[in-house]
């Protein structure tokens, strides 16, 4: 089966433009250009993957879950102001030129997140095994026989049987757990509600059990109503039993809304964009036109060559990796086309 390296863009991006403040040249930051590239050449030297595919967010990206929940991230304030918006997606826009020329497969849809993509071609890549580059741990409950979450901040890899800690729980839980516990907790980086007046230490007092095995929302609204009907006052758990959100929510209306905007399952993809990322599984690219001596000029324009070690060979060194991942993606188009 084939290695794939599938990568969420933004995720990326935001930590290099964030963390990587002092790389200027020519009086333009750098510093996430530099970032991504260096990360994917980490990861390609740490691992031989047969192919790496970038997801990004698309334009409106949260326009599918904000139509069934109109709160959705509306609690996200603009951190940065219009220059510094404007600068680190004319870095994006140069990242995206600089993976074309290296046989990086791109996929950016308008109205969709990169968390449907990346779900959405992890589930449909039935032949490959996948390695998710991201800090978000949402992306996580992905992780099966056949996709593995490296969590790039502390290049941590979470395989399946794996336990992770989320939000403020006391415990490590299965990764099958985790949209069990956003859908009755809700998720505070998103704007998304959960049960009132019942919080991790109520989840992990009443249903000790998900720390070891997965468990359904129908099997929680089982044990509490038998819990209820043998007497329980617990104002918590009668709140769970008729699904009564701190936003007004009530009833099956709370659940069906929480776990379609929070379960990877349930994917907010455009007809066109699910079609695309199937073609992105199995497409060859064209060689035509992507040439070593393309990237070689955009590092010097960029001023990558100034921030790397003073060798002969600084710049053979830090893009061998990457250029592996172009040879195999050429081969495979001579074999695809021949």
């Amino acid at each position: 089966m084939l290695k794939t390296l599938v990568v969420d863009g933004n995720s990326i991006l935001q930590t290099g433009f964030h963390g990587v403040k002092d790389f200027y040249h020519n009086d333009k930051h750098f510093g996430a250009i530099f970032y991504f590239l260096n990360t994917l050449k980490k990861n390609l030297e740490n691992e031989s993957y047969d192919k790496v595919v970038v997801f990004w967010d698309g334009r409106k990206n949260y326009k599918y879950r904000r139509d069934l929940y109109p709160t959705y991230k509306v609690n996200r304030k603009k951190r940065l102001d219009k220059d510094k918006t404007d600068d680190m997606f004319r870095q994006k826009n140069r990242i995206s030129q600089y993976l074309e020329e290296l046989f990086v497969r791109q996929g950016e849809y308008d109205n969709c997140e990169a968390d449907d993509c990346i779900a959405y071609y992890c589930t449909h890549s039935k032949n490959e095994i996948k390695t998710v580059l991201t800090n978000d741990k949402d992306l996580l409950q992905l992780v099966d026989n056949n996709v593995n979450v490296l969590l790039n901040t502390n290049d941590t890899l979470i395989r399946i049987n794996d336990k992770v800690r989320i939000g403020k729980l006391p415990l490590n839980i299965p990764t099958t757990n985790i949209p069990i516990v956003k859908i009755l907790l809700g998720d505070r980086s998103d704007n998304i509600k959960g049960i009132m007046y019942f919080g991790e230490k109520s989840l992990i007092k009443h249903f000790p059990e998900i720390e070891n095995q997965k468990v359904t929302v129908e099997e929680i609204l089982i044990k509490t109503r038998s819990k209820i009907t043998e007497g329980s006052k617990d104002r918590g758990l009668k709140n769970l039993s008729n699904g009564l959100s701190a936003d007004g929510r009530k009833g099956d209306e709370f659940f069906k809304i929480n776990k379609k905007i929070i379960d990877l399952n349930n994917v907010f993809l455009t007809d066109e964009a699910k079609t695309e990322i199937l073609d992105l599984i199995n497409e060859s690219l064209d060689p035509e036109g992507r040439e070593n001596e393309n990237i070689v000029q955009m590092m010097n324009e960029d001023g990558l060559f100034g921030v790397l070690s003073k060798k002969d060979d600084n710049w053979t060194s830090f893009i061998h990796p990457l250029i592996k991942i172009r040879k195999k993606e050429i081969n495979y188009y001579k074999t695809q086309n021949n």
